[in-house]
Protein backbone atom coordinates (compact mmCIF):
# COMPACT_ATOMS: atom_id res chain seq x y z
CA UNK A 1 0.00 0.00 0.00
CA UNK A 2 1.31 3.43 -0.93
CA UNK A 3 1.95 5.69 2.07
CA UNK A 4 -0.59 8.46 2.45
CA UNK A 5 0.96 11.91 2.31
CA UNK A 6 -0.72 14.33 4.71
CA UNK A 7 0.24 17.92 3.96
CA UNK A 8 1.07 20.25 6.82
CA UNK A 9 -2.09 22.33 7.41
CA UNK A 10 0.01 25.41 8.27
CA UNK A 11 1.87 25.27 4.95
CA UNK A 12 -1.40 24.54 3.17
CA UNK A 13 -3.03 27.61 4.75
CA UNK A 14 -0.03 29.78 3.83
CA UNK A 15 -0.23 28.67 0.22
CA UNK A 16 -4.00 28.79 -0.25
CA UNK A 17 -4.68 32.03 1.62
CA UNK A 18 -1.49 34.04 1.30
CA UNK A 19 0.07 32.44 -1.80
CA UNK A 20 3.24 31.71 0.21
CA UNK A 21 4.93 28.41 -0.63
CA UNK A 22 7.65 28.51 2.02
CA UNK A 23 7.84 29.51 5.66
CA UNK A 24 11.12 30.37 7.34
CA UNK A 25 12.14 28.25 10.35
CA UNK A 26 11.55 31.14 12.77
CA UNK A 27 8.06 31.64 11.34
CA UNK A 28 7.28 27.97 11.87
CA UNK A 29 8.57 28.17 15.45
CA UNK A 30 6.51 31.24 16.33
CA UNK A 31 3.37 29.83 14.71
CA UNK A 32 3.85 26.50 16.51
CA UNK A 33 4.14 28.29 19.87
CA UNK A 34 0.92 30.20 19.20
CA UNK A 35 -1.03 27.13 18.08
CA UNK A 36 0.19 25.13 21.09
CA UNK A 37 -0.93 27.90 23.41
CA UNK A 38 -4.34 28.05 21.69
CA UNK A 39 -4.79 24.32 22.09
CA UNK A 40 -3.81 24.40 25.77
CA UNK A 41 -6.01 27.41 26.45
CA UNK A 42 -9.15 25.98 24.92
CA UNK A 43 -10.59 25.37 28.37
CA UNK A 44 -8.48 27.85 30.35
CA UNK A 45 -8.57 31.44 29.09
CA UNK A 46 -5.11 32.44 30.35
CA UNK A 47 -1.84 30.56 30.07
CA UNK A 48 -0.15 33.15 32.28
CA UNK A 49 -1.14 31.07 35.33
CA UNK A 50 0.59 27.68 35.16
CA UNK A 51 -2.16 26.08 37.24
CA UNK A 52 -4.50 26.39 34.25
CA UNK A 53 -2.24 24.31 32.04
CA UNK A 54 -2.76 20.56 32.09
CA UNK A 55 0.20 18.49 33.38
CA UNK A 56 0.45 16.65 30.05
CA UNK A 57 0.86 19.90 28.11
CA UNK A 58 3.00 21.75 30.63
CA UNK A 59 6.39 20.47 29.46
CA UNK A 60 5.68 21.40 25.85
CA UNK A 61 4.38 24.85 26.72
CA UNK A 62 7.33 26.01 28.80
CA UNK A 63 10.89 26.71 27.65
CA UNK A 64 14.01 25.71 29.55
CA UNK A 65 13.85 28.87 31.66
CA UNK A 66 10.28 28.17 32.72
CA UNK A 67 8.71 30.84 30.49
CA UNK A 68 5.48 30.09 28.68
CA UNK A 69 6.04 29.77 24.94
CA UNK A 70 2.60 31.28 24.41
CA UNK A 71 3.90 34.49 26.02
CA UNK A 72 6.63 35.34 23.56
CA UNK A 73 8.69 38.26 22.29
CA UNK A 74 9.65 37.73 18.65
CA UNK A 75 12.71 39.59 17.40
CA UNK A 76 12.88 39.31 13.61
CA UNK A 77 14.47 41.55 10.95
CA UNK A 78 12.35 43.92 8.91
CA UNK A 79 10.87 42.21 5.88
CA UNK A 80 11.04 38.77 7.52
CA UNK A 81 7.30 38.14 7.33
CA UNK A 82 6.21 38.90 10.89
CA UNK A 83 2.60 39.45 9.78
CA UNK A 84 2.27 35.81 8.70
CA UNK A 85 3.18 34.76 12.22
CA UNK A 86 -0.16 36.02 13.54
CA UNK A 87 -2.27 35.91 10.37
CA UNK A 88 -1.82 32.16 9.78
CA UNK A 89 -2.75 31.14 13.36
CA UNK A 90 -5.82 33.38 13.06
CA UNK A 91 -7.16 30.94 10.46
CA UNK A 92 -7.12 28.13 13.05
CA UNK A 93 -8.21 30.03 16.18
CA UNK A 94 -11.69 29.77 17.69
CA UNK A 95 -11.73 33.48 18.53
CA UNK A 96 -10.38 36.56 16.79
CA UNK A 97 -6.78 37.74 16.82
CA UNK A 98 -6.33 41.28 18.12
CA UNK A 99 -3.40 43.07 16.46
CA UNK A 100 -2.18 46.26 18.16
CA UNK A 101 -0.30 48.76 16.00
CA UNK A 102 1.38 52.04 17.04
CA UNK A 103 0.57 54.26 14.07
CA UNK A 104 -2.51 55.10 12.04
CA UNK A 105 -0.52 54.83 8.81
CA UNK A 106 0.54 51.32 9.72
CA UNK A 107 -3.01 50.35 10.67
CA UNK A 108 -4.33 51.59 7.35
CA UNK A 109 -1.58 49.87 5.38
CA UNK A 110 -2.13 46.54 7.14
CA UNK A 111 -5.90 46.72 6.71
CA UNK A 112 -5.41 47.31 3.00
CA UNK A 113 -3.15 44.27 2.76
CA UNK A 114 -5.51 42.08 4.82
CA UNK A 115 -8.47 43.14 2.70
CA UNK A 116 -6.53 42.21 -0.43
CA UNK A 117 -5.96 38.77 1.11
CA UNK A 118 -9.68 38.32 1.80
CA UNK A 119 -9.34 38.52 5.61
CA UNK A 120 -11.47 41.68 6.02
CA UNK A 121 -10.51 42.71 9.56
CA UNK A 122 -12.38 45.01 11.90
CA UNK A 123 -10.48 48.23 12.60
CA UNK A 124 -10.85 50.47 15.64
CA UNK A 125 -9.08 53.83 15.83
CA UNK A 126 -9.70 57.31 17.11
CA UNK A 127 -11.73 59.89 15.21
CA UNK A 128 -14.19 57.32 13.84
CA UNK A 129 -17.72 58.64 13.49
CA UNK A 130 -20.60 56.83 15.20
CA UNK A 131 -21.56 55.27 11.88
CA UNK A 132 -17.98 54.14 11.16
CA UNK A 133 -17.61 52.66 14.64
CA UNK A 134 -20.90 50.79 14.37
CA UNK A 135 -19.85 49.36 11.00
CA UNK A 136 -16.70 48.00 12.65
CA UNK A 137 -18.73 46.45 15.48
CA UNK A 138 -20.86 44.69 12.87
CA UNK A 139 -17.71 43.45 11.14
CA UNK A 140 -16.28 42.27 14.48
CA UNK A 141 -19.41 40.36 15.46
CA UNK A 142 -20.40 39.08 12.01
CA UNK A 143 -23.60 41.12 11.79
CA UNK A 144 -22.74 42.42 8.32
CA UNK A 145 -23.72 39.25 6.48
CA UNK A 146 -20.22 37.74 6.74
CA UNK A 147 -18.56 35.50 9.35
CA UNK A 148 -17.15 37.32 12.41
CA UNK A 149 -13.78 38.96 11.83
CA UNK A 150 -10.77 36.70 12.35
CA UNK A 151 -8.53 39.74 12.78
CA UNK A 152 -9.11 42.94 14.72
CA UNK A 153 -6.84 45.98 14.27
CA UNK A 154 -6.52 48.59 17.03
CA UNK A 155 -4.06 50.92 18.75
CA UNK A 156 -3.39 51.25 22.51
CA UNK A 157 -5.37 54.47 22.87
CA UNK A 158 -8.63 53.13 21.45
CA UNK A 159 -8.37 50.03 23.67
CA UNK A 160 -8.31 52.31 26.71
CA UNK A 161 -11.99 52.99 26.02
CA UNK A 162 -14.17 50.58 27.96
CA UNK A 163 -16.83 50.21 25.27
CA UNK A 164 -14.43 49.07 22.54
CA UNK A 165 -12.52 46.82 24.94
CA UNK A 166 -15.68 45.16 26.28
CA UNK A 167 -17.03 44.47 22.78
CA UNK A 168 -13.74 42.82 21.79
CA UNK A 169 -13.61 40.89 25.07
CA UNK A 170 -17.11 39.53 24.39
CA UNK A 171 -15.75 37.83 21.26
CA UNK A 172 -13.19 35.93 23.41
CA UNK A 173 -10.00 36.77 21.50
CA UNK A 174 -7.63 33.83 21.15
CA UNK A 175 -4.42 35.70 20.38
CA UNK A 176 -3.10 39.21 21.01
CA UNK A 177 -0.26 40.40 18.78
CA UNK A 178 1.59 43.63 19.61
CA UNK A 179 3.44 44.84 16.52
CA UNK A 180 6.46 47.19 16.79
CA UNK A 181 6.65 46.24 20.46
CA UNK A 182 9.75 48.36 21.09
CA UNK A 183 7.30 51.27 21.30
CA UNK A 184 6.33 49.91 24.73
CA UNK A 185 9.75 51.00 25.97
CA UNK A 186 10.49 53.97 23.72
CA UNK A 187 7.09 55.67 23.90
CA UNK A 188 5.27 54.19 26.89
CA UNK A 189 7.51 55.93 29.41
CA UNK A 190 7.27 59.29 27.65
CA UNK A 191 4.45 60.59 25.46
CA UNK A 192 2.19 57.53 25.02
CA UNK A 193 1.40 56.20 28.50
CA UNK A 194 -1.40 54.05 27.02
CA UNK A 195 1.33 51.56 26.09
CA UNK A 196 1.90 50.95 29.79
CA UNK A 197 -1.74 49.85 30.07
CA UNK A 198 -1.28 46.94 27.67
CA UNK A 199 -0.43 44.54 30.48
CA UNK A 200 -3.79 45.30 32.09
CA UNK A 201 -5.56 44.95 28.74
CA UNK A 202 -3.91 41.58 28.13
CA UNK A 203 -5.12 40.35 31.54
CA UNK A 204 -8.62 41.70 30.90
CA UNK A 205 -8.96 39.93 27.54
CA UNK A 206 -7.47 36.68 28.83
CA UNK A 207 -6.23 35.47 25.45
CA UNK A 208 -4.38 32.12 25.58
CA UNK A 209 -1.55 33.45 23.37
CA UNK A 210 0.17 36.84 23.42
CA UNK A 211 3.01 37.73 21.04
CA UNK A 212 5.10 40.90 20.92
CA UNK A 213 6.83 41.48 17.58
CA UNK A 214 9.71 43.82 16.85
CA UNK A 215 12.59 44.07 14.43
CA UNK A 216 14.80 46.20 16.64
CA UNK A 217 15.29 45.86 20.37
CA UNK A 218 18.41 45.97 22.54
CA UNK A 219 18.56 43.87 25.73
CA UNK A 220 17.29 46.72 27.97
CA UNK A 221 14.36 47.31 25.62
CA UNK A 222 13.52 43.59 25.61
CA UNK A 223 13.53 43.60 29.40
CA UNK A 224 11.16 46.55 29.49
CA UNK A 225 8.79 44.91 26.99
CA UNK A 226 8.73 41.74 29.12
CA UNK A 227 8.12 43.77 32.27
CA UNK A 228 5.18 45.77 30.89
CA UNK A 229 3.46 43.02 28.91
CA UNK A 230 4.33 39.83 30.75
CA UNK A 231 5.24 40.75 34.30
CA UNK A 232 8.95 40.35 33.60
CA UNK A 233 9.02 36.84 32.08
CA UNK A 234 8.64 36.01 28.40
CA UNK A 235 9.88 33.44 25.91
CA UNK A 236 12.25 35.04 23.38
CA UNK A 237 12.38 33.99 19.74
CA UNK A 238 15.26 35.67 17.96
CA UNK A 239 15.88 35.54 14.22
CA UNK A 240 18.83 37.09 12.43
CA UNK A 241 18.70 40.86 12.94
CA UNK A 242 20.95 41.60 9.99
CA UNK A 243 19.63 42.65 6.58
CA UNK A 244 22.53 41.73 4.26
CA UNK A 245 20.95 43.45 1.26
CA UNK A 246 21.18 46.89 2.93
CA UNK A 247 24.42 48.85 2.54
CA UNK A 248 25.03 51.29 5.40
CA UNK A 249 26.74 54.61 4.66
CA UNK A 250 27.32 57.84 6.56
CA UNK A 251 27.85 61.34 5.19
CA UNK A 252 29.81 63.76 7.37
CA UNK A 253 28.72 67.30 6.55
CA UNK A 254 28.14 70.77 7.92
CA UNK A 255 25.63 71.89 5.27
CA UNK A 256 22.94 69.21 5.32
CA UNK A 257 20.64 70.80 2.78
CA UNK A 258 23.27 70.63 0.03
CA UNK A 259 24.43 67.17 1.12
CA UNK A 260 20.86 65.90 1.08
CA UNK A 261 20.06 67.32 -2.35
CA UNK A 262 23.24 65.81 -3.82
CA UNK A 263 22.55 62.42 -2.26
CA UNK A 264 18.93 62.35 -3.43
CA UNK A 265 19.93 63.37 -6.95
CA UNK A 266 22.53 60.60 -7.19
CA UNK A 267 20.55 57.80 -5.52
CA UNK A 268 18.24 55.12 -6.83
CA UNK A 269 14.50 55.49 -6.32
CA UNK A 270 11.90 55.00 -4.85
CA UNK A 271 13.52 56.91 -1.99
CA UNK A 272 12.55 57.86 1.55
CA UNK A 273 13.98 60.82 3.50
CA UNK A 274 13.43 60.69 7.26
CA UNK A 275 13.21 64.00 9.15
CA UNK A 276 12.81 64.64 12.86
CA UNK A 277 9.80 66.98 12.76
CA UNK A 278 6.62 67.58 10.79
CA UNK A 279 7.78 71.02 9.73
CA UNK A 280 11.11 69.52 8.71
CA UNK A 281 9.42 67.13 6.29
CA UNK A 282 7.53 69.96 4.61
CA UNK A 283 10.58 72.24 4.35
CA UNK A 284 12.73 69.39 3.05
CA UNK A 285 10.20 68.43 0.38
CA UNK A 286 9.92 72.04 -0.79
CA UNK A 287 13.71 72.43 -0.86
CA UNK A 288 14.25 69.24 -2.88
CA UNK A 289 11.50 70.11 -5.36
CA UNK A 290 13.06 73.53 -5.87
CA UNK A 291 16.73 72.50 -6.07
CA UNK A 292 16.21 69.37 -8.15
CA UNK A 293 13.37 70.75 -10.27
CA UNK A 294 11.46 67.56 -9.52
CA UNK A 295 7.76 67.33 -8.62
CA UNK A 296 7.91 63.62 -7.72
CA UNK A 297 8.66 64.64 -4.13
CA UNK A 298 6.06 64.83 -1.37
CA UNK A 299 5.86 64.83 2.42
CA UNK A 300 4.01 62.74 5.00
CA UNK A 301 3.53 63.14 8.75
CA UNK A 302 0.98 62.53 11.48
CA UNK A 303 -0.41 66.05 11.22
CA UNK A 304 -2.00 65.46 7.82
CA UNK A 305 -5.72 64.94 7.52
CA UNK A 306 -6.91 61.36 7.07
CA UNK A 307 -7.78 61.91 3.41
CA UNK A 308 -4.37 63.51 2.76
CA UNK A 309 -2.57 60.54 4.32
CA UNK A 310 -4.51 58.05 2.24
CA UNK A 311 -3.80 60.02 -0.93
CA UNK A 312 -0.03 60.31 -0.23
CA UNK A 313 0.23 56.63 0.71
CA UNK A 314 -1.50 55.59 -2.51
CA UNK A 315 0.73 57.93 -4.52
CA UNK A 316 3.94 56.57 -3.00
CA UNK A 317 2.96 52.90 -3.27
CA UNK A 318 2.18 53.27 -6.96
CA UNK A 319 5.17 55.40 -7.98
CA UNK A 320 8.63 54.09 -8.89
CA UNK A 321 10.26 57.54 -9.07
CA UNK A 322 8.80 58.86 -5.84
CA UNK A 323 10.71 60.61 -3.05
CA UNK A 324 8.84 60.71 0.26
CA UNK A 325 9.98 63.06 3.03
CA UNK A 326 8.51 61.75 6.27
CA UNK A 327 8.70 61.49 10.02
CA UNK A 328 8.65 58.18 11.87
CA UNK A 329 4.88 58.20 11.23
CA UNK A 330 5.61 56.30 8.03
CA UNK A 331 8.58 54.34 9.28
CA UNK A 332 7.13 51.38 11.15
CA UNK A 333 5.95 48.40 9.18
CA UNK A 334 4.51 50.29 6.20
CA UNK A 335 5.40 48.03 3.34
CA UNK A 336 6.57 49.33 -0.03
CA UNK A 337 8.68 46.49 -1.33
CA UNK A 338 10.98 48.25 -3.78
CA UNK A 339 12.36 51.22 -1.82
CA UNK A 340 15.97 51.46 -3.02
CA UNK A 341 17.35 54.26 -0.82
CA UNK A 342 16.60 55.44 2.72
CA UNK A 343 18.23 58.72 3.78
CA UNK A 344 18.15 60.12 7.31
CA UNK A 345 18.41 63.87 7.18
CA UNK A 346 18.06 63.89 10.96
CA UNK A 347 19.32 60.99 13.08
CA UNK A 348 16.69 59.17 15.15
CA UNK A 349 17.25 58.91 18.92
CA UNK A 350 18.44 55.29 19.01
CA UNK A 351 20.12 52.60 16.97
CA UNK A 352 16.92 50.55 17.22
CA UNK A 353 14.90 53.33 15.60
CA UNK A 354 17.53 53.79 12.91
CA UNK A 355 17.62 50.12 11.92
CA UNK A 356 13.82 50.02 11.96
CA UNK A 357 13.56 52.98 9.60
CA UNK A 358 16.52 51.97 7.42
CA UNK A 359 14.78 48.61 7.07
CA UNK A 360 12.09 50.25 4.93
CA UNK A 361 14.55 49.73 2.08
CA UNK A 362 15.02 46.54 0.11
CA UNK A 363 12.01 44.65 1.43
CA UNK A 364 11.80 42.86 -1.92
CA UNK A 365 15.24 41.33 -1.27
CA UNK A 366 16.97 43.63 -3.75
CA UNK A 367 19.92 45.84 -2.90
CA UNK A 368 19.23 49.05 -0.99
CA UNK A 369 21.25 51.85 0.59
CA UNK A 370 20.78 53.41 4.02
CA UNK A 371 22.52 56.80 4.20
CA UNK A 372 22.85 58.71 7.48
CA UNK A 373 23.72 62.42 7.33
CA UNK A 374 25.75 63.48 10.36
CA UNK A 375 26.89 66.96 11.34
CA UNK A 376 28.68 68.49 14.33
CA UNK A 377 25.32 69.84 15.50
CA UNK A 378 24.08 66.25 15.87
CA UNK A 379 27.00 65.45 18.17
CA UNK A 380 26.43 68.69 20.08
CA UNK A 381 22.79 67.77 20.63
CA UNK A 382 23.86 64.48 22.21
CA UNK A 383 26.32 66.25 24.51
CA UNK A 384 23.51 68.48 25.75
CA UNK A 385 21.21 65.59 26.65
CA UNK A 386 20.40 65.31 30.37
CA UNK A 387 18.95 61.79 30.49
CA UNK A 388 21.97 59.52 30.98
CA UNK A 389 20.35 56.37 29.57
CA UNK A 390 18.99 58.17 26.51
CA UNK A 391 22.37 59.83 26.00
CA UNK A 392 24.20 56.50 25.98
CA UNK A 393 21.74 55.05 23.48
CA UNK A 394 22.14 58.09 21.23
CA UNK A 395 25.94 57.77 21.37
CA UNK A 396 25.66 54.39 19.65
CA UNK A 397 24.38 56.07 16.51
CA UNK A 398 27.12 58.71 16.75
CA UNK A 399 29.68 55.92 16.90
CA UNK A 400 28.09 54.21 13.91
CA UNK A 401 28.14 57.47 11.92
CA UNK A 402 31.58 58.82 12.73
CA UNK A 403 33.75 55.97 13.94
CA UNK A 404 36.24 53.73 12.17
CA UNK A 405 34.44 50.48 13.05
CA UNK A 406 32.16 48.63 10.64
CA UNK A 407 28.83 50.47 10.71
CA UNK A 408 26.83 47.24 10.46
CA UNK A 409 28.73 45.73 13.38
CA UNK A 410 28.15 48.76 15.62
CA UNK A 411 24.42 48.73 14.94
CA UNK A 412 23.96 45.00 15.42
CA UNK A 413 26.04 45.03 18.59
CA UNK A 414 23.64 47.64 19.99
CA UNK A 415 20.79 45.21 19.37
CA UNK A 416 22.55 42.47 21.26
CA UNK A 417 23.10 40.32 18.17
CA UNK A 418 25.36 37.45 19.37
CA UNK A 419 27.31 37.41 16.10
CA UNK A 420 28.27 41.04 16.63
CA UNK A 421 29.47 40.38 20.17
CA UNK A 422 26.38 42.06 21.57
CA UNK A 423 25.76 39.26 24.05
CA UNK A 424 29.17 39.79 25.64
CA UNK A 425 30.19 36.19 25.02
CA UNK A 426 32.37 36.66 21.95
CA UNK A 427 32.18 33.81 19.47
CA UNK A 428 31.91 34.00 15.71
CA UNK A 429 31.81 37.56 14.37
CA UNK A 430 29.47 38.68 11.64
CA UNK A 431 31.09 39.43 8.28
CA UNK A 432 29.90 42.75 6.86
CA UNK A 433 27.90 42.38 3.67
CA UNK A 434 28.15 46.07 2.84
CA UNK A 435 29.06 49.37 4.47
CA UNK A 436 31.23 52.28 3.35
CA UNK A 437 33.78 51.65 6.12
CA UNK A 438 34.44 48.07 5.07
CA UNK A 439 34.22 49.09 1.41
CA UNK A 440 36.96 51.68 1.87
CA UNK A 441 34.87 54.64 0.70
CA UNK A 442 34.14 56.23 4.09
CA UNK A 443 35.79 59.48 5.14
CA UNK A 444 38.61 58.91 7.67
CA UNK A 445 37.28 59.32 11.22
CA UNK A 446 38.29 62.49 13.03
CA UNK A 447 38.71 64.50 9.84
CA UNK A 448 36.82 67.67 9.13
CA UNK A 449 33.94 67.10 6.74
CA UNK A 450 34.79 67.99 3.18
CA UNK A 451 32.28 70.82 2.91
CA UNK A 452 33.66 72.21 6.17
CA UNK A 453 37.22 71.84 4.88
CA UNK A 454 36.51 74.02 1.86
CA UNK A 455 35.42 76.82 4.18
CA UNK A 456 38.48 76.49 6.40
CA UNK A 457 40.91 76.31 3.48
CA UNK A 458 39.38 79.41 1.89
CA UNK A 459 39.75 81.41 5.10
CA UNK A 460 43.32 80.19 5.59
CA UNK A 461 44.27 81.38 2.12
CA UNK A 462 42.27 84.61 2.33
CA UNK A 463 42.38 85.43 6.04
CA UNK A 464 41.36 88.96 7.03
CA UNK A 465 40.45 89.70 3.39
CA UNK A 466 36.67 89.28 3.35
CA UNK A 467 33.65 89.65 5.58
CA UNK A 468 31.62 86.52 6.29
CA UNK A 469 28.99 87.58 3.76
CA UNK A 470 31.59 88.24 1.06
CA UNK A 471 33.36 84.96 1.71
CA UNK A 472 30.08 83.07 1.62
CA UNK A 473 29.17 84.66 -1.70
CA UNK A 474 32.47 83.67 -3.32
CA UNK A 475 32.21 80.13 -1.97
CA UNK A 476 28.61 79.83 -3.20
CA UNK A 477 29.53 80.93 -6.72
CA UNK A 478 32.46 78.55 -7.05
CA UNK A 479 30.63 75.59 -5.49
CA UNK A 480 27.63 76.04 -7.79
CA UNK A 481 29.87 76.44 -10.84
CA UNK A 482 31.45 73.09 -10.05
CA UNK A 483 28.13 71.37 -9.31
CA UNK A 484 26.70 72.60 -12.61
CA UNK A 485 29.65 71.02 -14.42
CA UNK A 486 29.13 67.73 -12.62
CA UNK A 487 25.36 67.37 -12.21
CA UNK A 488 23.77 70.29 -14.01
CA UNK A 489 22.30 71.40 -10.68
CA UNK A 490 23.11 74.18 -8.22
CA UNK A 491 23.02 72.65 -4.74
CA UNK A 492 24.53 75.50 -2.77
CA UNK A 493 23.08 78.65 -1.20
CA UNK A 494 24.94 81.54 0.37
CA UNK A 495 23.12 80.99 3.64
CA UNK A 496 24.64 77.53 3.96
CA UNK A 497 28.15 78.96 3.95
CA UNK A 498 27.22 81.79 6.33
CA UNK A 499 25.86 79.19 8.76
CA UNK A 500 29.05 77.13 8.45
CA UNK A 501 31.22 80.19 9.11
CA UNK A 502 29.09 81.04 12.14
CA UNK A 503 29.42 77.50 13.42
CA UNK A 504 33.20 77.60 13.12
CA UNK A 505 33.25 80.89 15.02
CA UNK A 506 31.22 79.38 17.86
CA UNK A 507 33.68 76.49 17.96
CA UNK A 508 36.56 78.96 18.22
CA UNK A 509 38.19 77.92 14.96
CA UNK A 510 37.47 81.16 13.08
CA UNK A 511 36.92 84.69 14.29
CA UNK A 512 35.58 88.01 12.98
CA UNK A 513 38.03 90.82 13.80
CA UNK A 514 36.66 93.87 15.56
CA UNK A 515 39.55 96.32 15.03
CA UNK A 516 41.09 98.29 12.18
CA UNK A 517 42.45 97.53 9.58
CA UNK A 518 40.63 94.15 9.51
CA UNK A 519 37.36 95.18 11.15
CA UNK A 520 34.48 92.81 10.20
CA UNK A 521 36.91 90.58 8.28
CA UNK A 522 37.02 86.89 9.09
CA UNK A 523 40.16 84.86 9.72
CA UNK A 524 41.56 81.81 11.45
CA UNK A 525 42.22 81.91 15.17
CA UNK A 526 45.89 82.40 15.95
CA UNK A 527 47.36 78.91 16.43
CA UNK A 528 49.40 80.21 19.37
CA UNK A 529 46.12 80.89 21.18
CA UNK A 530 44.20 77.85 20.00
CA UNK A 531 45.59 75.05 17.92
CA UNK A 532 43.79 75.05 14.58
CA UNK A 533 43.19 71.46 13.50
CA UNK A 534 42.98 71.45 9.74
CA UNK A 535 43.33 67.80 8.82
CA UNK A 536 43.15 67.64 5.09
CA UNK A 537 41.14 64.96 3.28
CA UNK A 538 42.54 63.36 0.17
CA UNK A 539 43.21 65.94 -2.54
CA UNK A 540 40.19 66.40 -4.76
CA UNK A 541 38.29 69.18 -6.45
CA UNK A 542 38.23 71.10 -3.19
CA UNK A 543 41.78 72.16 -3.93
CA UNK A 544 40.84 73.21 -7.45
CA UNK A 545 37.76 75.04 -6.21
CA UNK A 546 39.69 76.91 -3.54
CA UNK A 547 42.41 77.91 -5.95
CA UNK A 548 39.77 79.15 -8.37
CA UNK A 549 39.16 82.19 -6.21
CA UNK A 550 42.50 83.46 -7.55
CA UNK A 551 42.91 81.21 -10.58
CA UNK A 552 39.82 80.09 -12.47
CA UNK A 553 40.33 76.47 -13.62
CA UNK A 554 40.12 75.55 -17.26
CA UNK A 555 36.90 73.84 -18.49
CA UNK A 556 38.60 70.48 -18.82
CA UNK A 557 39.53 70.31 -15.13
CA UNK A 558 37.62 67.89 -12.94
CA UNK A 559 34.25 69.42 -12.04
CA UNK A 560 33.50 67.20 -9.07
CA UNK A 561 32.70 68.93 -5.80
CA UNK A 562 33.21 67.24 -2.44
CA UNK A 563 33.72 63.68 -3.69
CA UNK A 564 37.43 62.94 -3.80
CA UNK A 565 39.32 60.96 -6.41
CA UNK A 566 37.56 57.67 -6.80
CA UNK A 567 35.75 58.15 -3.50
CA UNK A 568 32.07 57.59 -2.82
CA UNK A 569 29.86 60.24 -4.40
CA UNK A 570 27.51 60.03 -1.43
CA UNK A 571 29.89 62.01 0.77
CA UNK A 572 29.52 65.76 1.00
Amino acid sequence: MEPVHIEDPVVLAARNTFHISYLYPWQRLVIANILDALAAGEHARSCSRPGNVSPDAEEELFDEDGCLRGRQIILLPTGAGKSLCFQIPALFAAGPTLVIYPLLALMGDQKRRMDEGGLEPALFRGEQSAEEREAQYRRLEGRDGKPPARLVIANPEVLAGEKVLSRIAAMKPAHIAIDEAHCVSEWGDTFRPSYLELGRIIDRLGAPAVSAFTATASPPVLERIAEVLFGGRAHLVRGEADRPNIRYEAVSCRMKEAALARTVHRSARPLVVFCATRGGTERTARLLRSVLGDQDIRFYHAGLQKEEKIEVEAWFHGHDRAVLCTTCAWGMGVDKKNVRTVIHRDPPPTAEAYIQEAGRGGRDGGQARAVLLWSPSDSARIRRMKDGAAKERAKVLEKAASGAECRRLVLLKALGDPRAGGDGKGGETLACSGCDVCGGTAAPPGKESEDGQIVLDFIRKNGKAYSATEAAGMLENEANRASRLKDGIEYWARGYFISALTEFEKEGTLTTYQYWPWKDRIGAVNPRHRRLLLRRPHRNFFSCLLSSVRRRPSPDEDGEVFSGSGRSSSRC
